[in-house]
């Protein structure tokens, strides 16, 4: 139903091949968008409940200092859901392309971050420790596990 009144509003013309083809690009990147994000809260998640992290969205870091797992979930698939929507129901138009690559984009800088992160992580010396670490009011833990760290060689 909001698809034909968008359709109908904007005068879209979907059985050209142009909008179909923007139609499966649109999409195929949407479904990348998905797997990345889900990426993205699977290693949240498991960060989260080891031996922690920061956390450089302010949302998120709020929500995660009130230690509710839940609400963390619903916050990162919410945000998602939301964009993800946005994006399909522009998705026959220019705009609707641009913003699945620029989300996609992001996400794909926020993967390789994240490879990053993980070997910096592996990375720390005998100078710093994880221990050292969750000292510091930006490292987030889920229901205040502390990690007995001991210097890596």
């Amino acid at each position: 139903m909001l698809e034909r009144y968008i359709e109908s509003r904007f005068k879209l013309d979907v059985t050209s091949p142009v909008a179909q083809a923007r139609c499966r690009r649109v999409c195929l990147l949407v479904i990348l968008i998905a797997v990345l994000s889900l990426g993205d809260l699977l290693v949240t998640w498991t960060f989260l409940n080891s031996f922690g992290m920061q956390e450089v969205n302010p949302f998120a870091a709020f929500i995660i200092r009130q230690q509710n797992p839940f609400a963390l979930v619903l916050f990162k698939v919410g945000s998602i859901s939301a964009c993800i929507s946005t994006i399909l129901v522009v998705r026959h138009r220019r705009q609707g392309e641009v913003a699945a690559w620029i989300a996609a984009s992001i996400l794909i800088i926020l993967t390789v971050r994240w490879a990053a992160y993980t070997r910096e992580m592996g990375a720390f010396n005998n100078t710093v420790t994880i221990g050292e670490a969750q000292q510091s009011e930006q490292w987030l833990l889920f229901h205040n596990r502390r990690v007995v760290s001991t210097p890596l060689p």
